[in-house]
């Protein structure tokens, strides 16, 4: 433990001397967190439709608290004219209401009726007692402007018998998109996200100076390096985080129980950019589009809090009902939070595998590294362990990929996405189960028909195992996607998934060790087996 903290104090040391001269990356996160708490603090009076639409109001008129609409007190004289002039989109007059026939006004008319809707259904449930009064029906009868005219002359009412033109249901109302609170928890991502890059460079700084190779030569393991490198900047991370609840009103507790699984899966991610990539260019240009995907991945799911139980994949749901006073369970916490945990784990492991001067050093192009990397991971254990090591350890990021292809499927068409999805997952797993044996077979480790078989088989039952431990964590929060069966399996703890995954991994194996076949046309012939099983079984679950 102790050096850990020598080598954290070494870093934050280092990060100080870089930014002696300029501008300090403290001032930079302030500015951050300002920029964030502004947008926080004008989230309810702040819109893109501020004051989009104006309306004139006369007479007994409720008040019209909204953002995208601008009121004018008028006289019912005053407001045609300035109607036919175009000054004004829409004149309430009493219960009267007067629009021109261009979009505009016609834009503005609705966006009314729909904000009155939302009061009214509002007012509808503060009225009542909730055990008494839901499930309610509300019937809405749209009134023609002499219909309301009529009815303000003579006081009277609509026939009772009159049929609704629209009936709605509060309880089964979709709520709105959180749009709000998406924001406000994306700016917790933000500042992890940037202080993760500053780690990316300062890991990259001494990779290039060759100041990393002299502390790999001090009685230091790697696994000792990484963390004390990577620790200032996640206990940086951590207190920003807790600094955003605190100015933001949210439970602080809470915030950090979100967001550590998530600031760990971002600095896993973050660790692997400067331990592949040779020069400042390519990982500034990977570290962008790292940061695209991974805020894509955290905000688009969240947007559907409340709508879609998939929106679980992201931890920003959880903020979102947290910021909306909802509660949550463990087990909506845990099926963003394991799965990225686990991938921190995962990526420590590699790290420490790969912090070597041969591998950090050598120009060889992307693939190759890759395959390097995935030996250093194997080489140091037996075949017959390491093989299912890996199809078990690498489970957690096949699970995020399938699980994003099913939020994906769930919001779009069926015919359209179905046959591509189900290729892609099938692809993703024969990678996965097959790639250990043949880096192992290019290098000699295993070479004989019967080993190949063996490892076939000992991968596919690695992945199985981490298969059916993770679903019995996510297959209730997936049970409304048709195509979680053919995903995750079916028939747990069966062997027909067995059988299947064995059959795949051999198939590719064989094709691209003993066939000599390239391994991404094995990979296509196992992947067209697999897909042809995934549509058999989505046959017959449907």
């Amino acid at each position: 433990m102790n050096q850990i903290l020598v080598i954290a104090w070494r870093e934050v040391t280092r990060l100080r001397k870089r930014f002696g001269g300029g501008a300090s990356p403290i001032a930079v996160l302030l500015l951050l967190a300002v920029l964030g708490l502004s947008a926080f603090a004008l989230r309810d009076t702040v819109s893109l439709g501020n004051g989009l639409y104006r309306v004139g109001v006369s007479g007994d008129v409720p008040p019209i608290e909204d953002s995208r609409f601008s009121v004018v007190a008028v006289t019912p004289e005053e407001g045609r004219a300035l109607l036919e002039q175009q000054s004004i989109d829409v004149l309430i007059n009493g219960s009267q209401v007067t629009d021109r026939n261009d979009d505009r006004s016609q834009y503005a008319v609705r966006a009314l009726k729909q904000y009155m809707e939302k009061q009214e259904l509002e007012r509808v449930g503060a009225s009542y007692a909730e055990k008494v009064a839901f499930p309610l029906k509300v019937g809405i009868n749209y009134l023609k402007p002499d219909q309301a005219q009529s009815q303000a002359g003579d006081g009277s009412e609509a026939p009772a018998a009159a049929k609704p033109e629209e009936v709605i249901i509060p309880s089964l109302t979709p709520p709105p998109a959180p749009f709000t609170q998406v924001l406000v928890a994306l700016i917790y991502i933000l500042p992890i996200t940037f202080i993760s890059i500053f780690f990316t460079s300062s890991f990259m700084d001494e990779k290039v100076n060759r100041r990393l190779t002299i502390l790999l030569s001090a009685p230091v393991t790697p696994f000792q390096i990484i963390l004390g490198k990577m620790l200032p900047y996640a206990v940086f991370a951590l207190a920003t985080t807790a600094l955003i609840a605190t100015l933001t009103k949210g439970n602080v507790p809470l915030a950090l129980a979100i967001f550590a699984p998530t600031t760990l899966f971002i600095f896993a991610i973050y660790l692997m950019v400067p331990l592949f990539y040779r020069t400042f260019k390519d990982t500034t240009f990977i570290a962008m589009l790292v940061t695209t995907l991974t805020t894509a991945y955290l905000v688009f799911p969240a947007m559907f809090t409340n709508t879609n139980d998939l929106a679980y994949i992201s931890p920003l749901t959880l903020a979102v009902k947290m910021y909306r006073n909802e509660p949550f369970g463990w087990r909506e916490y845990l099926f963003p939070s394991l799965p990225m945990s686990a991938i921190f784990g995962f990526a420590m492991f590699a790290g420490t595998r790969m912090l070597n001067e041969e591998f950090l050093m050598g120009y060889r192009p992307l693939t190759r590294k890759i395959a390097d990397a995935i030996y250093l991971m194997m080489a140091h254990i037996k075949p017959y362990l390491s093989v299912p090591l890996w199809s078990l350890l690498v489970i957690p990021g096949v699970y995020m990929v399938q699980v994003v292809l099913l939020a994906f499927a769930t919001n779009l068409p069926i015919g359209a996405i179905l046959g591509v999805m189900l290729i892609a997952s099938a692809f993703v797993e024969e990678v996965v189960k097959s790639v250990g044996i043949v880096v192992l077979a290019e290098r000699r480790v295993v070479t004989s028909a019967r080993d190949i078989l063996a490892l076939s088989f000992l991968s596919g039952l690695g992945f199985l195992i981490g298969e059916k431990l993770l679903l019995l964590l996510s297959i209730s929060m997936v049970t409304q996607a048709s195509v979680s069966g053919a995903l995750f399996g079916a028939g747990l703890f069966l062997l027909v998934p067995l059988a299947a995954h064995f059959i795949f991994t051999a198939i590719v194996t064989f094709l691209a060790t003993k066939a000599k076949l390239p391994y991404m046309l094995a990979l296509i012939v196992g992947t067209v087996a697999h897909f042809i099983y995934n549509w058999y079984l989505m046959k017959g679950g449907l």
